[in-house]
């Protein structure tokens, strides 16, 4: 029981540091949230690997000017945690301004640090649009 709220709080935090990473854009502090087999797929029904995502951010091909998560729900699954939320972002993508709002659903694998921190490191990302 311990251990699983100890999961919760860093899901959620890593989920929070995600956001931070992208609206500052931070891609080291990014590419260490996501793992290497990340399957991400967009409330556009567009899929992205951990690459293609970094990518398309460092390119500024997609820049997220502003960013928000809400309602954020966290549930425990085997060594990871599932997030499920609403996210609301301001997103430049092509020169054009889009307002975006989904659903989302998050798995975060959890693992030990060098240090011997727990952190979590994104596996899957489903967004669902919700109308604007």
């Amino acid at each position: 029981m311990q251990q699983d709220l100890l999961h919760l709080k860093v899901a959620l935090r890593s989920e929070e540091s995600r956001r931070r990473a992208m609206l500052q854009q931070d891609w080291p502090a990014l590419a260490s949230l996501l793992a290497d087999e990340l399957v991400y797929v967009h409330s556009t029904a567009a899929r992205d690997s951990k690459a293609t995502l970094l990518d398309k951010l460092q390119s500024g091909q997609v820049r997220y000017r502003a960013l928000s998560f809400d309602d954020l729900q966290a549930q425990a699954v085997g060594e990871g945690v599932m997030v499920t939320g609403l996210m609301s972002a301001e997103v430049e993508k092509e020169g054009q301004i889009r307002q975006v709002r989904s659903l989302f659903m998050t798995v975060w694998r959890l693992q030990k640090n060098a240090q011997g921190f727990i952190e979590g490191q994104l596996l899957g990302h489903q967004g669902t649009p919700v109308p604007v």
